[in-house]
């Protein structure tokens, strides 16, 4: 059976109202048709495609990294704070830990990172000396 190829975009926001209708299979059903159609380079890509969809209709998904776990109430914080900057109805986050952060912490939205980690101010700090 042969699969017509369905451009990136158009796959994202299927996928994306898919995923705010509540399915579980979506992620299954999502790599069953790039393995068939041999576009597993493409993951990373449509990962975000789908999240740049999901924005769009109100739903930001955050990637935040920090060098400790957050709490709650830090976690409760970045959510308001990102809330009123994206204008967004909801915030997903993913909680990353990466130790040589040091301390602060980075948020990535789709299309837009902010870096305000300890590592970042210290490589600005000797990026300064030089």
């Amino acid at each position: 059976m042969a699969l017509f190829r369905i451009s990136r975009r158009k796959l994202a926001d299927y996928y994306a109202g898919e995923i705010l209708a509540g399915h579980e299979d979506v992620v299954p059903q999502l790599a069953a048709y790039l393995m068939e159609t041999n576009r597993l380079r493409e993951v990373e890509l449509i990962t975000r495609d789908i999240e740049a969809a999901l924005a769009r209709r109100g739903v930001v998904v955050a990637e935040v990294a920090s060098a400790h776990a957050l709490t709650e109430a830090t976690k409760d914080a970045v959510v308001a704070y990102l809330k009123k900057v994206t204008s967004a109805a909801q915030v997903e986050v993913k909680e990353l830990v990466e130790p040589d952060l040091l301390g602060g912490v980075r948020l990535k939205v789709p299309g837009a990172e902010m870096d305000a980690t300890l590592k970042r101010k210290i490589m600005k700090l000797r990026a300064a000396k030089v």
